[in-house]
């Protein structure tokens, strides 16, 4: 937002007038001392940019020294105020936000003296229809030249984008939308092959109790049914009477869809869903709550079949369009104080799995989970604070939702989890159990996947004692230790069987002064396969990693790690190291920076039993960037950036293999913020 201007002549003088009320001490016994707020110019609400206006009497008595404040939304405004001999003006530096505010004009004496000699209460709006008018957003362009590529003749690339936001409502309606643009000179840079295009957008419209919105939005939260993804598509909802209860309806795309040309996400009859969702609270209060909801939903979904062969034409010869539908129940409540929650949900589904007329029927199944977390309000003066959770999942193995497409089905899984937190010390860890094949069909394998882990972290805000602790900087230290394995309970004939298992045990100390920040680390991962398919590995990683701020202006950080890796059946190893360089730097404040980044990384894996590496990779890229003109409002900002980048790649054991490439760009960078009522966003 745009910062306050004063004349010339008063960037100096309201100092003094400042000076001198501090000079002053209120007595409302003797002077009845009161502050007046002048009332709006033109109508009985403020706009968001008006003028503030108060006077104090005159006839004020000194009492002792003090000071004097004005306080907006309780915020100490003094320093942005006009202060003049009887009262003083206020411009807000940001519009303010339609609505109630309160100012205050207190006294401070230097003595503990407090007095409030003041206070108001006033609304802000737009004008008399409209409460609120807002929008904000930025639009950016950047011109790219190659100047020198070592893998293909230089060009110049043109992109841009942007976003917009804007909102604007009255006492029982609003409006909201947001767009995102993006635009580029070479149709294979373009996200959905157009220069110019509409990324997302989303059209929200309220009056009263009723809302419409359209475009890119989350339809319904995550559930067994909906992976709670964005899409594009309509929906409408209405807030119900009856227990605060609310029903939405929706149509949308079955996929994501990006671009101007997808509509409004249901062009394509192949590939949209629709559904509706009813919410009910029969319970909500300070201490507990309880939220009741269902959900259907139901539409087609069309994708090639995988292993179909693309013509030269490249379109699909066998393009599957699969229906289905699903529905949930949701129970989701909070009990004792909203200490405990527990959450219940049911679904079920039909899917055709194989297509529409492929001569097989759709597949029902069901889903089931639920939630438990006890979760203890500290009482005053507790010195720990613990969570405890369970969870349980069983979904079914023909379970399939057109908008959760991804969820893993076929499987039960329990889980537990807690942490827990004592001043500075905390832990936290889980426990969980799945298992496949709920159909027990003995032409696949049946098989148990045990996952666990277990976390301390300590963190001091001070600094040790002792001289040589104190050296090191506030400590930071985290000690970990997790485990996965999955065996067969059943193996069907012909097939190897499950038998694995993976450990990973992490060390890390961290520690941080004013301008410097290091921290060293340790991690341990082993492998085991008790079937002999493929070789126990043993790795060990050391990492270091200083950075260094001497100021806001400059930062140079620094880190190295090295990978070795054991196989002890056959005896050999295997080396990795890594090295990293960054450096940044503020030449010139808000005008000049630059950056310096600099990776090596050497394998030494000769003996690698699957895939032999000998190689080493070094990869710089260096890059200034000069801010010509400044963005303001209706002002495009305009920067010049110079960067290099190059890659070598050696292969020590295939140098046929060993690349060796560079580039170079100037790129012309525009930047435009747009605000409206007033200032930048």
């Amino acid at each position: 937002m745009a910062a306050l201007t004063s004349p010339p002549l008063m960037a100096w003088t309201w100092p003094l007038l400042l000076g001198s009320w501090l000079s002053l001490a209120v007595s409302a016994a003797q002077a009845q001392t009161e502050a007046r707020m002048a009332p709006p110019e033109n109508d009985d609400f403020y706009q968001p940019r008006e003028r503030l206006r108060l006077s104090l009497v005159e006839n004020m008595s000194a009492d002792g020294p003090g000071r004097l404040s004005l306080e907006l939304d309780g915020m100490d405004v003094s320093a942005l105020a006009r202060w003049h001999a009887t009262g003083l003006e206020y411009l807000p530096v940001r519009p303010l936000t339609p609505g109630s505010h309160e100012v205050r004009v207190m006294f401070y004496g230097e003595h503990g003296d407090v007095r409030e000699l003041g206070y108001w209460t006033f609304q802000v709006r737009h004008s008399e229809k409209l409460r609120e008018l807002h929008a904000e957003g930025q639009l950016n362009l950047a011109l790219s030249e190659g100047v020198s590529e070592s893998t293909r003749s230089a060009g110049s690339d043109l992109q841009g984008g942007g976003y917009l936001e804007s909102s604007l409502g009255g006492d029982n309606w609003r409006l909201d939308s947001d767009l995102a643009l993006i635009a580029a000179n070479d149709r294979d840079l373009a996200i959905a092959g157009r220069e110019v295009d509409l990324a997302r957008f989303n059209l929200r419209g309220e009056y009263d109790r009723y809302r419409l919105a359209l475009g890119d939005q989350q339809l319904a939260s995550a559930s067994l049914i909906q992976d709670g993804f964005e899409r594009r598509g309509l929906s409408a909802g209405a807030r119900l009477p009856l227990w605060a209860g609310a029903l939405s309806l929706y149509r949308a795309g079955s996929q994501q869809q990006i671009g101007i040309d997808a509509g409004l996400g249901f062009n394509d009859s192949d590939n949209q869903l629709s559904g509706s969702r009813l919410e009910f609270w029969p319970l909500r209060g300070d201490s507990a709550q309880v939220m009741v909801a269902g959900e259907r939903l139901s539409g087609r979904i069309g994708a090639p079949d995988y292993g179909t062969l693309y013509p030269q034409t490249g379109s699909p010869t066998d393009a599957r369009v699969h229906e289905g539908d699903a529905w949930n129940l949701v129970m989701d409540g909070q009990f004792f104080q909203r200490q405990l929650r527990l959450r219940l949900e049911k679904a079920g589904s039909e899917y055709d799995f194989d297509g529409i007329d492929r001569g097989f029927e759709s597949e029902r199944d069901n889903a089931r989970a639920a939630l438990l977390v006890l979760d203890p309000t500290p009482v005053r003066g507790s010195m720990l604070d613990w969570r405890l959770g369970l969870e349980a999942k069983t979904i079914g193995t023909w379970y399939r939702s057109l908008a959760n497409r991804y969820a893993p089905a076929d499987k039960q899984m329990k889980r537990l989890f807690f942490d827990i937190s004592a001043d500075n010390w905390r832990w936290d860890g889980g426990y969980a159990a799945e298992e496949n094949n709920l159909s027990r069909d003995t032409r696949y394998a049946t098989s148990e996947t045990r996952q666990w882990n277990l976390a301390t972290h300590y963190t001091d805000y001070d600094f040790a004692e002792g001289r040589l602790l104190s050296l090191l900087g506030q400590p930071s230290y985290t000690l970990s230790a997790r485990g996965t394995s999955i065996r067969d309970r059943y193996t069907p004939p012909g097939y190897l069987p499950n038998n694995l298992q993976t450990r990973r045990y992490t060390l890390t100390a961290a520690f941080a002064h004013e301008q410097l920040q290091w921290s060293a680390g340790y991690r341990y991962d082993t492998l085991e396969d008790a079937t002999d398919w493929q070789p126990e590995t043993r790795t060990q990683a050391t990492r270091l990693d200083a950075g260094w701020y001497p100021s806001r202006r400059y930062s140079v950080f620094v880190g190295w790690e090295l990978q070795h890796t054991t196989y002890p059946d056959p005896g050999v190893s295997t080396d990795r190291h890594i090295y990293s360089i960054d450096a940044r730097a503020e030449f010139i404040p808000q005008r000049l920076r630059g950056h310096l980044n600099v990776g090596l990384n050497r394998t030494s894996a000769r003996d690698d039993p699957f895939y032999a590496q000998w190689d080493e990779t070094t990869y710089i890229s260096a890059g200034l960037n000069w801010r010509i003109l400044q963005p303001d409002k209706l002002i495009s900002g305009l920067d010049l950036i110079v960067s290099i980048a190059r890659n070598d790649y050696r292969n020590q054991l295939f140098m046929a293999e060993s690349v060796d490439d560079y580039q170079a760009f100037i790129e012309l960078r525009s930047s435009l913020p747009v605000a409206f009522p007033g200032g930048t966003p």
